[in-house]
């Protein structure tokens, strides 16, 4: 289980892939298309997603990353709040947020990869809002 937490904790990747447009003419995909990636993910555990990429750090965030869009779907998140950060408070906001994944998987392995995504994507939106 060591090697599944650095997974998470190693790799840091634009949180902006996971941005929900309505229109796919400015170069996003549609909802629909969004959860159509994320939906073979959807009812694997932490360590399940993790074992189902063969232990690699990419493959598991780009799962990461195709359910965050889910959150960003179920919330109506603008990731336009993120992109106006300055890229230094940018890229601590997303350290943050890959960090708290990989702390929630360590400790419960077990749970639902897309509720965990989902609550981090929560909290770190919370955390943006109140500032």
């Amino acid at each position: 289980m060591n090697q599944f937490n650095i997974a998470i904790l190693a790799v840091i990747l634009s949180l902006s892939a996971a941005a929900v447009a309505e229109e796919p003419n400015d170069g996003y995909l549609t909802a629909e298309q969004y959860i159509e990636q994320a939906s073979p993910f959807l009812h694997l555990s932490c360590e399940g997603a993790w074992n189902n990429v063969n232990e690699d750090p990419d493959a598991y965030i780009d799962i990461v990353n195709k359910l965050a869009a889910i959150g960003f779907i179920n919330h109506s998140f603008d990731i336009a709040k993120m992109e106006a950060l300055p890229a230094e408070e940018l890229e601590a906001v997303r350290i943050e947020y890959y960090n708290e994944i990989g702390r929630l998987c360590k400790e419960s392995p077990s749970l639902l990869l897309a509720g965990v995504v989902e609550n981090a994507l929560i909290d770190t939106f919370s955390s943006l809002m109140a500032e």
